[in-house]
């Protein structure tokens, strides 16, 4: 891990990533491709120690309130985020200036900051995309080796939909004969119907 000052946060399209890299090591991950620009090993994470004062500079000066986004190219809930709390001080401030929040993450750490998310989601809206991969966990963790297990992804959906957050699944990526099986579709679809 090392750590960056970096020169901007938010994106023109709204989105933040506050890690660039992953310690996840998904056997199938696009996010290693050369053309995302990567200066350094993948798993070697980039920490960018200034987002949340770039973030809520860009915040203050925005006209107009809209969904922030992260998650999409680097999870904001890593290893690393038990430690550093980047992404909950960044939730923060979306909370303190009345932004709303979507978040995609393979991690149940995203619960820490269910308190935050619940106040965002009461005054504007947020949304956790969680992505189950596979039913059979043995292949999880073949799969998704430092993540979070499907079942216990399951169980984070079911707590957020408690907590009255919306949620969506990403049923993605499904690889042809390793995870295209009708047991393993009808498995996630299962989840996802039980968490609503």
């Amino acid at each position: 891990m090392h750590f960056v000052k970096a020169k901007g946060i938010l994106s023109n399209n709204n989105g933040i990533n506050i890690y660039r890299g992953c310690t996840h090591g998904c056997i199938y991950c696009d996010s290693r491709s050369k053309c995302y620009g990567f200066t350094h090993d993948f798993e070697d994470i980039e920490v960018k120690e200034n987002a949340p004062e770039l973030l809520e500079k860009s915040l203050r000066s925005k006209r107009k309130k809209c969904m922030i986004g992260t998650g999409a190219m680097c999870d904001p809930y890593l290893h690393a985020e038990e430690q550093l709390q980047i992404t909950r001080r960044c939730l923060e401030l979306i909370d303190k200036y009345e932004y709303g929040v979507a978040i995609q993450t393979k991690s149940t750490r995203i619960l820490r900051d269910l308190d935050v998310l619940k106040n965002i989601n009461d005054k504007t809206k947020a949304i956790v995309q969680m992505t189950l991969t596979t039913y059979d966990e043995s292949l999880c963790k073949i799969l998704e080796p430092n993540v979070s297990s499907t079942y216990e992804r399951f169980e984070a959906l079911m707590q957020l939909k408690k907590a009255g957050i919306p949620t969506i699944v990403w049923l993605t990526p499904i690889l042809p004969f390793i995870n295209d099986t009708e047991e393993n579709i009808k498995g996630i679809l299962d989840y996802c119907v039980q968490a609503g």
